[in-house]
């Protein structure tokens, strides 16, 4: 009976705040979200891309258009539009970066390899990652940080992953001179020994601040203050290792053969495990070229190249896009990306790095993925071109004004 009773006194209590939350949000304006949805479309059509998680609820009688965008313009053009039809509109959107950030807008990210998510949630799934030394915009806090990487992913992260500054720190930081972590796997060590403790795990494109040569170590400091010494042998002084690199088809062949074998992880972006578009970005990386984070997104990027008849146009290092054709009433779907290889191979990260071929008569013929070969572009000629950039282009490597 004294269950039964309490029973029936928590549904009664659930029914009650149920009953007042409707009373206080409800969504009976459909063609004032329906404003909502056509402003998204225009301003932020890749969610990826900009924050805009906007809605009209009701309180009290009034329209209330409640939410955050990163885009002070989508705001502005919604206000206009809606109050248009409904003058008693009320404002309730943030832009992001809001108050709950203050001054620290920027940041560093502070280990080896961070994961982003697309929620504010260990659940949630994998966006991306960034490496040790990677800048990035702050835009919000929610128990957890979302953020935005130099690329322009908008996703979320935790607080231990990076460091966040104001704009006087965080310029110091992109205009101090750095060194690259340019092995595949290593260690930052609290001495000038490699086998005493070390500080962290270190992975190919970290960067760390430079400062002191020390006999077979660099001397550095991590963004959160942390001092290290990091061996020579599988580091260099930022500027000088960027005017080494060049890209070239049979550079890119290199340092995508070097990367042959490492697994697959789904949102990976370092030498530790990555996905299709991950495996892209880091052979780019590896050259000091930032690429666009997803397949989808890098298609639309680079030199158009023909394969409307067959393989012939196509050159060692470009990207090819698998996928599902346009069709009448449903559009054109990427879903995974290769480099070519030469003499129809390409190589990708598909259960781990490897190398397939569009040849039916070879022994590693990839049938779905010549049949779903929609796409190429190429990357060489095209950077610093829209959504290709050299890492001292990119907006965010800059010193902020």
């Amino acid at each position: 009976m004294r269950i039964n009773n309490i029973t029936k006194l928590v549904t009664a209590t659930l029914i009650f705040l149920s009953a007042c939350q409707n009373k206080e949000e409800k969504t009976p304006y459909p063609e004032l979200n329906a404003l909502v949805d056509s402003v998204r479309m225009k301003y932020v059509p890749d969610r990826r891309d900009n924050v805009y998680d906007i809605k009209v609820v009701e309180n009290e009688g009034k329209p209330v258009i409640k939410g955050v965008t990163s885009l002070n313009e989508a705001k502005v053009d919604l206000l206009e539009q809606i109050r248009k039809s409904n003058p008693a509109a009320i404002d309730s959107i943030s832009v992001l970066p809001d108050e709950t950030v203050g001054e620290k807008t920027y940041g560093v990210i502070n280990v080896s390899v961070a994961d982003a998510r697309m929620g504010a949630s260990y659940a949630a799934e994998m966006g991306t990652q960034l490496l040790l030394g990677a800048p990035v915009q702050v835009l919000q806090h929610d128990d957890w940080w979302r953020i935005k990487s130099a690329e322009g992913y908008v996703a979320w992260t935790t607080g231990g992953s990076f460091v966040r500054m104001t704009k006087d720190d965080f310029n110091k930081w992109i205009t101090a001179k750095k060194i690259i972590f340019t092995g595949d796997y290593g260690f930052g060590y609290e001495n000038p020994d490699e086998k005493k403790q070390r500080v962290s795990d270190l992975a190919f494109g970290n960067m760390l601040k430079l400062e002191a040569d020390n006999g077979r170590f660099y001397k550095v400091s991590y963004p959160d203050g942390r001092i290290a010494y990091v061996l020579k042998s599988q580091s260099k002084p930022y500027e000088e290792w960027l005017t080494s690199v060049k890209l070239t088809e049979e550079s890119i062949l290199e340092k995508a053969l070097s990367l042959k074998g490492i697994p697959y992880t789904w949102g990976g972006t370092s030498v530790k495990g990555m996905d299709c578009s991950g495996f892209t970005k880091t052979v780019m990386l590896m050259h000091g070229i930032i690429l666009m984070r997803d397949a989808s997104q890098q298609v639309k990027t680079g030199i158009p190249v023909d394969i409307s008849n067959g393989y012939e146009n196509l050159r060692p290092g470009d990207l090819m896009f698998f996928g599902k054709k346009a069709q009448e009433g449903k559009k054109e779907r990427i879903r995974h990306v290769a480099f070519y290889k030469g003499d129809k191979e390409f190589i990708h990260a598909s259960g781990y790095i490897r190398i397939n071929s569009l040849d039916s008569t070879k022994a590693n013929y990839d049938e779905l993925n010549t049949r779903e070969f929609v796409r190429a572009s190429r990357v060489i000629g095209a950077v610093d071109t829209k959504g290709i950039w050299s890492i001292n282009n990119s907006p965010l490597y800059k010193e902020q004004r």
